[in-house]
């Protein structure tokens, strides 16, 4: 289970592109392909070097003008999503 201390990153299995704001990833290992805009966009970014949950959604919350608890909320589900995907690596 994630929480706010949880660190993360991206996982070296994957290939992505940035372009126009959009974040289009393919995971290597299942050949499924992802597309990322707007907030998605903003974590995956903050996630180039190991970064916690927490770390992450001040950031988020800061540049999108979201309370931080409701941005934690999100943010823990869709990092989730992208954990089951094999999208991100969970390091502690």
């Amino acid at each position: 289970m994630l929480t706010g201390s949880t660190i993360v990153r991206k996982s070296a299995r994957h290939v992505a592109c940035e372009f126009n704001g959009e974040v289009v990833m393919l995971q290597l290992d299942k050949g499924r392909y992802f597309g990322l805009q707007g907030v998605g966009t903003a974590i995956w970014n903050n996630l180039e070097e190991a970064r916690s949950i927490e770390e992450i959604c001040e950031d988020v919350a800061a540049r999108f003008d979201v309370d931080p608890a409701v941005c934690r909320n999100h943010a823990l589900k869709f990092l989730t999503s992208l954990r089951e995907a094999g999208l991100i690596d969970v390091l502690s």
